[in-house]
């Protein structure tokens, strides 16, 4: 990220979301904006009902976003590091080409995934436990990186986070517009909050 951050410039290729960042539960959007779309809307709306701390580092290019992307174990933004690392909780957003499942769930934090994954699961949604490279595992991961070096990955199938906006579209006037959220996005959000609440 560092690196990333040099060859970039701030405002014209990402931007950094920040607020309540000494809160003790923290809700990442390492890949927000137009890198992973969509993700930076529902970390915000988590964080919003969960009354948490909210991070986002979002791609605000034209196109070509995805050259934004940095894995989650090398993910040194200096920002994003002083946040978690000052928390108790984090769980971070993503999304994958897996579409087995809508939803993936992993980090090293084994008590909150399973609270979260049965909220998840009482609402309706399908929930697998993430494996091999998106099962965020790693110490590294910047989801582990909290006082207890154990946090929660979330990542979201492609076609799955297009039900949360309407007529699937993701582009950046339209899931920017709360208007656009769908009811999938409302319960979704709640049952990750309901499972931080646990």
């Amino acid at each position: 990220m560092t690196d990333l951050q040099q060859d970039t410039e701030e405002g014209h290729d990402w931007k950094i979301h920040t607020y309540d960042e000494s809160n003790s539960t923290i809700i990442v959007a390492p890949h927000g904006g137009g890198i992973e779309p969509g993700t930076t809307e529902i970390a915000r709306n988590i964080a919003d009902k969960s009354s948490s701390g909210f991070y986002s580092f979002s791609g605000i290019r034209p196109s070509n976003n995805s050259q934004l992307h940095v894995t989650s174990t090398n993910y040194d933004e200096p920002k994003a590091q002083e946040m978690v690392q000052q928390s108790r909780h984090t769980v971070t957003i993503h999304k994958t080409n897996n579409s087995a499942n809508d939803v993936y769930i992993g980090g090293r934090d084994d008590q909150l995934k399973s609270n979260i994954k049965e909220a998840l699961q009482n609402k309706g949604f399908s929930v697998t436990t993430a494996s091999q490279n998106i099962s965020g595992n790693s110490i590294h991961n910047i989801a582990n990186q909290n006082k207890n070096n154990a946090g929660v990955q979330i990542e979201l199938s492609n076609h799955f986070v297009q039900r949360f906006f309407e007529s699937g579209n993701v582009n950046r006037t339209s899931r920017e517009n709360s208007n656009n959220w769908t009811d999938t996005m409302d319960s979704f959000t709640s049952a990750v909050s309901n499972g931080l609440e646990k």
